[in-house]
């Protein structure tokens, strides 16, 4: 007589190594957002220094002292000096960078 189907042993040894497989998997993906996160405010920590940069060695000045304001005119001073390649949304640049007008130094939140 020939059997169709799967034993219940067999089911379980087969939902056990999926279960521990998605455990592994959920642990490793678990620490991504905190690494994309960091990722994210040094690659805007580095825009807004490069951009700040290329205004001083432009020489131009900009008057804002919040950080949203500072990134809005260096944006519009770079792109009158014909340096478009900055154009982004500057509300989320602003989210993760701030701007100290004591030290006159961008820093990470």
């Amino acid at each position: 007589m020939k059997r169709k189907g799967f034993t219940l042993v067999e089911m379980v040894l087969v939902l056990t190594v999926v279960f521990i497989l998605a455990a592994i998997g959920a642990w490793k993906v678990a620490g991504l957002k905190d690494e994309a996160t960091q990722v994210a405010q040094d690659d805007a920590l580095a825009t807004v220094q490069r951009m700040q940069q290329l205004a001083d060695m432009e020489g131009l000045q900009e008057v804002a002292t919040d950080t949203l304001g500072r990134i809005l005119e260096l944006q519009s001073s770079l792109a009158s000096k014909g340096h478009y390649y900055f154009q982004f949304n500057p509300t989320n640049l602003a989210a993760k960078v701030a701007y100290d007008a004591a030290t006159q130094q961008w820093r990470t939140p």
